[in-house]
């Protein structure tokens, strides 16, 4: 991997930095565009875009610093333009700054321009940390993006000095900051597990009905057929609020464990479920709302991120019983 080192005049610009020196780690990535981030992010509390980001429009000067080139000196690379999400969504320049400047960081750490190698979700294990704010900053719909200075934010809670100030104008701590934006991220790429609470080991119900593979239990659907008796006792809402407690407390203290509790479909689904539960901290269930007929079980929490600040939400898990033992199928936030 390279350095942040000084560079030569034939390195002025990133992309010709990357090429010449080679990808940079997630934590030198970060550090560098930075300054680029604040910089954009400049430009939009200004009502102003830059509307022509990509390497090229990132120059690095001899002490390995970089900073933004004026839009009236980059040839646009249509690379780097955000594709159009053909859903009648209105232009947004200030989003496809930050579509853009996503496929930049991902640039620098992986060496892949957009459209070029892997999807965005198949090379989240290349950019390290970054890939969250990667994979959200570069969804389809511009809407779902967070702003510039929240990516700013997300990167300086990482890399900069711990006395280090936000831009002027912007106040520290805000609600995408470092886990925040990765379960943001997590939603948007099927990983809605923001589950969190506090209890014991992990719930079981005794089964009704001999035990099978869980492959083949993933498999059944979660009525029986229409000519079939009952082979469970029917969940009671005291159960599905105990599980909520259960899970969220196990799920915190360990992920791995937390992570068998969800059926094999919503695993596949989840791949990031580990990185979400190592960025919550003492998270506390504020209220239960268990629906028994549902097989739902809805609550407000409130967690820590990395860095003091803390997030309230509401989720709704939905809930299936397989082999005796009550599973995750899906989940909901809001």
């Amino acid at each position: 991997m390279g350095s942040l080192g000084e560079v030569s005049e034939h390195d002025a610009r990133l992309a010709d930095r990357v090429r010449t020196r080679g990808v940079l780690g997630p934590d030198d990535a970060a550090r560098l565009l930075l300054p680029v981030a604040d910089d954009l992010a400049r430009l939009h509390r200004a009502g102003q875009a830059h509307g022509a980001l990509s390497p090229d429009a990132v120059r690095v000067d001899a002490h390995g610093s970089a900073h933004l080139a004026d839009r009236a000196d980059v040839v646009p690379d249509p690379t780097y333009t955000p594709p159009d999400p053909t859903a009648g969504f209105r232009p947004h320049p200030a989003a496809d700054d930050v579509w853009a400047f996503a496929a930049v960081l991902r640039f620098v750490t992986t060496g892949a321009a957009p459209g070029t190698g892997a999807t965005v979700a198949g090379i989240v294990r290349d950019a390290g940390w970054l890939a969250p704010v990667t994979e959200l900053a570069m969804a389809a719909d511009p809407r779902e993006r967070p702003s510039m200075g929240d990516v700013a934010d997300y990167l300086r809670a990482r890399v900069a000095p711990p006395a280090a100030a936000a831009p002027e104008g912007r106040a520290r701590g805000g609600p995408l900051l470092v886990a925040g934006v990765v379960v943001a991220a997590l939603a948007l790429v099927g990983a809605l597990l923001l589950v969190v609470g506090s209890g014991g080991d992990e719930p079981r119900r005794p089964a009704a009905t001999p035990s099978r593979s869980a492959d083949a239990r993933d498999e059944e659907t979660t009525s029986p057929p229409p000519d079939a008796g009952p082979t469970e006792e029917p969940v009671t809402a005291e159960e599905l609020e105990a599980f909520a407690r259960d899970y969220v407390d196990l799920a915190s203290r360990d992920p791995d464990r937390g992570f068998e509790m969800l059926t094999r479909s919503y695993q596949r689904q989840s791949p990031r479920y580990r990185e979400v539960w190592t960025a919550i901290t003492n998270p506390q269930i504020l209220a239960i709302n268990p629906d028994p007929f549902a097989m739902t079980v809805g609550y407000t929490y409130r967690y820590e991120l990395p860095g003091g600040s803390a997030r309230t939400e509401d989720i709704t898990l939905r809930l299936v019983e397989r082999g005796g033992r009550l599973l995750i199928a899906g989940a909901t936030a809001r």
